[in-house]
């Protein structure tokens, strides 16, 4: 049996799929909502998915400490202007 090829050119990939983009939403827009985007795009090997899943998941964990501590710290300097009393 023979196997039947077309004639017509691949169907092009779609922009979200594209790797520049999926590594936009990635680490600049979605963080980890963009895991989806990451793991059907064609264009990455499965070792390279690893590596962006485990650095995805590193900086949004990063982010959320750095956020955590910025906010521990307004709150402590708000408290510390708020017992100031020299008016």
């Amino acid at each position: 049996m023979g196997v039947v090829r077309s004639r017509e050119p691949p169907a092009p990939i779609k922009w979200y799929y594209r790797p520049v983009w999926v590594l936009v939403l990635l680490f600049l827009v979605l963080g980890p909502l963009a895991l989806p985007f990451l793991w059907r795009s064609p264009r990455f090997s499965r070792p390279l998915k690893v590596v962006l899943t485990v650095l995805a998941l590193a900086y949004t964990g990063i982010f959320i400490d750095e956020t955590i501590r910025l906010f521990r710290a307004v709150t402590s300097e708000m408290d510390v202007l708020g017992t100031v009393t020299d008016f």
